[in-house]
């Protein structure tokens, strides 16, 4: 597709500006599964795991980032391409037109609040590549998407450009050929994901680093997204490393038990397979953060666990099914750090031997209190339970057993 110049390099994002246009072009919805029940349970959980890796709900949270991403490109094209013949000038100049050095945005937040999923979506809802007539003299140009690397664990700078432009060479060189390159291709937005698994050592740590200011010299706006134990292993570079690679975070926080967001995400996963996934997206959606902390990691892998459990018998994902799957071993590494985020969030310290859970940027007042009391209403039911519990006869508690079975089969 042929589009006219000299505006379509930022005219392309101006339909994302519209919120609700936003959303919709965002959103993945997948067919439901429905002969989850005669396949094997192996290849029934295979279909179901991929199901919900491929849904995506955008929230509030994950709209308000997108925009803010989306008005980034858009600001940008708008000052590097006003005109045909200023592209034409910066086309055929010894260096691309843009800036020595573009400070990175640096997305992070627990693993598996959907980070990765989050700048797929940015990817996706560019929409695809296209062509610009800039004059009768030359050809069409092509107008690209993101650039998207993802780092591997012995990737170093060389590795990164190498991989963007298919040829190798000293890392100045290479940096040059990538600003032209994007210059070209109109090329809005570099996106780096995965950081985290670069940075094991201090050595890591100091090649990490390099390749995010090596990054950062092409010039193009430039996001990299990290979990918290990336974030704070940058934050014992010296000074000035931080000062540029940290000085824009975006936090992905899990939505609030309570929220709007955070029951839709719920009927997004219950829509996969809606004669297998029962549970109720809204009644149930406090208990179901509870048992998550707000991960949707987690509450993926906690439904095809369930899952994985009654498929045999012919059982449904019942909210008495994820109870039970919570409590497996299979769940257990989930299960403890769940447990550790809502102890730490009421003691408002990290847990000194998983600081990776522990956000080390200083979090808005307003987030931290609604996860607090989420964690404080989760804890405080846990403990009147135990409390209930340990009061009770033998007999009494054989009898709260029961109920509690009756309960979790659908019985009550």
């Amino acid at each position: 597709m042929k589009n006219q110049f000299p505006s379509y390099w930022a005219n392309r994002f101006e339909a994302l500006l519209d919120t609700e246009a936003l959303k919709q072009r965002a959103m993945v919805t997948a067919p439901p599964l429905t002969n989850l029940a005669s396949l094997p349970t192996e290849l029934a959980c295979h279909q179901l795991e991929a199901a919900l890796a491929t849904v995506f709900y955008p929230t509030t949270q994950c709209v308000s980032i997108l925009k803010r991403l989306i008005g980034v490109a858009y600001a940008h094209c708008l000052a590097q391409y006003p005109d045909g013949k200023t592209f034409l000038q910066g086309l055929y100049a010894p260096d691309a037109p843009f800036p020595d050095f573009s400070p990175p945005i640096c997305l992070t937040g627990l693993a598996g609040t959907g980070k990765t999923e989050l700048i797929k979506a940015f990817c996706r809802i560019y929409g695809n590549d296209g062509q610009v007539m800039v004059d009768e003299s030359h050809s069409p140009f092509p107008i690209k998407g993101p650039w998207m690397i993802t780092v591997h664990a012995r990737s170093s700078p060389m590795d990164i450009f190498s991989s963007l432009i298919q040829t190798k060479g000293r890392l100045a060189d290479l940096i040059i050929k990538c600003r032209r390159l994007a210059y070209r291709d109109g090329v809005p937005f570099l996106i780096g994901d995965e950081f985290q698994f670069t940075s094991g050592s201090e050595s890591a740590n100091t090649r990490v680093a390099q390749m995010l200011l090596s990054l950062g010299y092409i010039g193009l706006p430039f996001v990299f997204v990290g979990n918290y134990s990336l974030i704070r292993r940058l934050q014992r570079r010296p000074g000035e490393e931080q000062q540029r690679l940290l000085a824009s975070p975006i936090i992905v926080f899990p939505d609030s038990a309570e929220s709007l967001d955070w029951q839709e995400t719920l009927k997004v996963q219950c829509d996969v397979a809606p004669d297998i996934l029962v549970f109720d997206p809204i009644r149930d959606a406090e208990a179901l953060h509870a048992y998550s902390a707000g991960r949707k990691r987690a509450m993926a892998k906690l439904l095809i666990l369930a899952f994985s459990r009654e498929h045999p018998h012919g059982g449904k994902v019942t909210l008495g099914a994820i109870h039970r799957a919570y409590h497996a071993s299979e769940y257990a590494v989930y299960r403890e750090e769940t447990e550790i985020l809502t102890t730490q969030a009421i003691q408002n310290r990290p847990n000194e031997k998983r600081k990776d859970l522990w956000c080390p940027i200083p979090l808005p007042r307003n987030t931290a209190t609604t996860f607090l009391d989420s964690s404080i209403e989760a804890s405080a039911e846990r403990m009147a339970e135990a409390e209930l519990t340990a009061a009770l006869t033998y007999e009494e508690r054989q009898h709260l057993s029961e109920i509690k079975r009756n309960i979790l089969k659908g019985e009550w």
